[in-house]
């Protein structure tokens, strides 16, 4: 038999004093609200780096391929579709998909107002689920050659709405406006994307251009996952003719990642700000615990209990807190991003934050991770005030409430 186990046990089903209920009950609610404050900040973390990226990516793709030139242009310099690479890019196992694009700049007039836009050329190799991720009414698919998607920002600017038409001036031939169709409206919440590109049909983008079928502007690579995307860029190039060049996501916007990097270290910060509150908490918790129970560990001295056998039994006691705290903490943590992810009861900003509500990501593995740090961090810790036991003396303890 567990000796300290089931001590601690038969403690923890006594009658307590209401004051070492009131410790009891605080120590267990601080455990519960810090876990639960972890929790929810690794989800919302998460979550808004994953809406980001996932918004930069669907313009932009993980990394981006183009010809290598001195062209510093938003026009981009043709390379040669190279069917040969595609194939064999697509079978490696971290790869999801490739699409290819033209884009010009040029600058599109409404009724009131003009912007100074780029327009993207889009072919069949983009999943629709890409543009219906963001869009916001009208229609994914471009129908005709001279059919148009553009943003929220550029559709309240110009004054248009889904049918609506709009004019367009490349800038490589500002002498032929073009008469354009808005087939749809999407909005990415990121202001560099929204205010800059139109999306339209690829193929009349390269006739535009003076460009055959198989000159193309870049090429954007999906991979499965967005880990260490670095890594799979450089081991990507090394299969790329010579006069390309690849850029992960990361190098295209550098600010965005940037500011996600500065998110990730303010949350190491205040998580362990909140680890070491939680931990102080119980250390005092325990010494409380252990204080209204001197003469217990008087008597079970005097009956010929090691010191390492008590503090077990205290320690053990801290334990069942920390448990205790650790499930409260994540059913709330479970509730609050169940609710915010199906309802959205958080708004943003979309302007300063670039997204209208608070995002969740689910991980189950970060949760297992965080109480696992948790038990064993706080464990180690509620072994300080037990130390405690080994300077009380039997006769002393005996007689320590009179």
């Amino acid at each position: 038999m567990n000796f300290p186990l089931f001590v601690a046990r038969r403690i923890r089903k006594t009658q307590d004093t209401s004051f070492s209920k009131t410790v009891t009950y605080v120590g267990i609610g601080t455990v519960a609200v810090g876990t639960a404050i972890i929790l929810v900040a690794f989800a919302i973390l998460f979550g808004f780096k994953t809406t980001i990226q996932d918004k930069l990516t669907s313009f932009s793709g993980d990394a981006r391929v183009s010809q290598i030139s001195g062209n510093r242009s938003l026009a981009e310099s043709p390379l040669t579709r190279n069917r040969a690479w595609e194939a064999k890019t697509l079978l490696r196992p971290e790869v999801d998909h490739i699409q290819a694009h033209v884009q010009r700049p040029g600058i599109l007039v409404g009724k009131e107002g003009l912007a100074g836009i780029v327009v993207k050329g889009i072919g069949k190799d983009l999943p629709l689920k890409q543009i219906q991720h963001n869009l916001k009414s009208g229609s994914s698919r471009l129908n005709g050659p001279q059919e148009v998607i553009v943003s929220e920002a550029l559709a309240k600017q110009l004054k248009v709405k889904t049918n609506g038409s709009l004019i367009l001036y490349f800038l490589s031939a500002p002498e032929r406006p073009r008469k354009v169709k808005v087939a749809g409206i999407y909005e990415t919440g990121l202001e560099e994307l929204d205010k800059i590109f139109v999306l339209a049909d690829r193929d009349w983008v390269q006739k535009m251009n003076g460009w055959t079928a198989d000159s193309l502007g870049t090429y954007e690579v999906f991979f499965k996952s967005k880990e260490n995307l670095e890594a799979k860029t450089n081991a990507l190039a090394k299969t790329m003719p010579p006069e390309w060049r690849i850029q992960p996501v990361t190098e295209i916007y550098p600010a965005l990642f940037d500011w996600m990097t500065m998110l990730d270290r303010n949350i190491v910060i205040f998580i362990s700000l909140l680890f070491v509150v939680a931990c102080f908490n119980l250390i005092a918790t325990l010494w409380v615990l252990i204080m209204e129970r001197v003469p217990m560990v008087g008597l079970l001295k005097s009956m010929g209990a090691s010191a390492a056998q008590i503090r077990r039994i205290f320690w053990w006691n801290g334990l069942f807190i920390l448990v205790r705290g650790l499930l409260i903490g994540n059913g709330i943590a479970f509730s609050f991003c169940y609710l915010q992810s199906s309802y959205h009861l958080i708004p943003l900003d979309p302007e300063s934050y670039y997204m209208s509500s608070v995002p969740i990501e689910w991980d189950l593995a970060t949760w297992g991770i965080v109480n696992a740090l948790t038990i064993v961090l706080v464990s180690f810790m509620m072994s300080i005030p037990t130390l405690l036991i080994t300077k009380i003396q039997p006769t002393e303890a005996l007689n320590f409430k009179n």
